[in-house]
C-alpha cells in the first residue's frame, strides 16, 4: 500500500507570504500536517495569540515544534538561562497543541563534549515537557559542535533512556556526511522503529563535500523536495517502512527560489513530491523486510 498522505508535513519555511496564506495553501495542496517554527509565532504581526488561533483555525495538525538550539552541554553558568529558553518554547507549544519539540544538536563553541551530560540535559528536558503531553527529538545538525552524525545522536538518546525522547532523522544532514549509502542505512536496523519520532525528507543536487561553509550554504539555501535533486530518499524510507516506522515524514526544504514563487505552486510541488514518494517509496519495502 502507498504511505497514507497524512503522514506528510509542510513546513513553513518553504513558502514565502504571510502564515495564514501559508497554511491556507499547505491545506489546499492536500498536506494534513505542518511543520512550525517558533519565529511562526513570535514575528506574526498581530502576536503570537493571532498565530496560534491562524494555526487552529487552518485545521493542520503540528507534526513538530522547532527548533530549540544550543541546549545541550551548556556551559554550568548558561544553564538556568538555556532552560528558560526551553520553557518559553514548551509555553508555545501549548499554544498550537504541538506535542514534540525538535532539539538541535549545538553548535556553540563553549559546548562541552560529554554525551552523558548530553543526555542528562535531554533528560531534563524530558521532565519538563512530560507533563505538557510533549516528547522531545534529538537531531543531529551536520555541523553540530560534537553531534553530527545521525548515529550520535542515537547514542546520547541510548543514554537518555527516557520514553519521552527519541530520534529524529534528517535525510539532508545524513546525506552530506554520505550517511544516505547502504551500509550506513543497514545500522538503521539497531534503532528501535518506536524511538524514531520524526523523520525529515529533502534533497539536493551537489554531491558530498567536507567544508562547512559549503553544508550550510547548501542547507540553508538549497534544499529541494525528493525526487527533485542527486539524492534519493527512497531507500531510506523503504528501509524504515520496513522496520516498522508509522511517524511522520516532513519536507524541510529551505530553498531561496521557493520562498520567492507562488506558495500555492509550491505547496502543489511538495504534494507532487509526497505523491512520488508514497507511491514509490512502498514499491521495494516489502523486499527490504525479506532481507532483514
Amino acid at each position: 500500500m502507498p504511505i497514507d498522505l497524512s503522514r506528510f508535513g509542510f513546513n513553513t519555511v518553504t513558502m514565502g507570504g504571510t502564515l495564514e496564506h501559508k497554511l491556507d495553501c499547505m491545506k489546499a495542496a492536500g498536506f494534513h500536517g505542518v511543520e512550525l517554527w517558533a519565529r511562526d509565532l513570535i514575528a506574526h504581526p498581530q502576536g503570537v495569540d493571532a498565530a496560534a488561533q491562524a494555526v487552529k483555525a487552518s485545521g493542520l495538525r503540528v507534526t513538530d515544534f522547532q527548533p530549540l538550539r544550543d541546549f545541550e552541554c551548556a556551559p554550568d553558568a548558561m544553564r538556568a538561562h538555556r532552560l528558560d529558553m526551553a520553557r518559553e518554547q514548551l509555553r508555545q507549544m501549548t499554544l498550537v497543541g504541538a506535542d514534540l519539540l525538535l532539539v538541535c544538536s549545538t553548535t556553540s563553541p563553549l559546548a562541552i563534549n560529554d554525551p552523558d551530560r548530553a543526555a542528562g540535559d535531554l533528560r531534563t528536558l524530558a521532565t519538563l515537557a512530560a507533563p505538557l503531553g510533549i516528547r522531545i527529538c534529538y537531531e543531529a545538525l551536520s555541523w553540530g559542535r560534537h553531534v553530527n552524525r545521525w548515529h550520535q545522536a542515537w547514542d546520547i538518546v541510548r543514554r537518555c533512556d527516557h520514553a519521552g525522547v527519541g530520534l529524529n532523522l534528517d535525510s539532508f544532514h545524513m546525506a552530506v556526511h554520505g550517511d544516505d549509502s547502504p551500509e550506513t542505512l543497514a545500522r538503521l536496523a539497531e534503532v528501535p522503529a518506536e524511538k524514531i519520532f520524526l523523520v525529515q525528507l529533502a534533497d539536493y543536487f551537489f554531491e558530498y563535500s567536507d567544508r562547512q561553509a559549503d553544508i550550510i550554504e547548501l542547507a540553508r539555501h538549497q534544499r529541494l523536495f525528493p525526487g527533485e535533486g542527486l539524492h534519493d530518499v527512497r531507500p531510506l524510507v523503504q528501509l524504515l517502512e520496513s522496520r516498522g516506522y508509522r511517524g511522520d515524514y516532513t519536507f524541510e526544504v529551505f530553498n531561496d527560489d521557493y520562498v520567492n514563487s507562488d506558495p500555492m505552486v509550491v505547496a502543489q510541488r511538495g504534494m507532487q513530491a509526497a505523491r512520488w514518494l508514497g507511491d514509490h517509496a512502498v514499491t521495494r519495502a516489502a523486499a527490504v523486510s525479506t532481507i532483514l
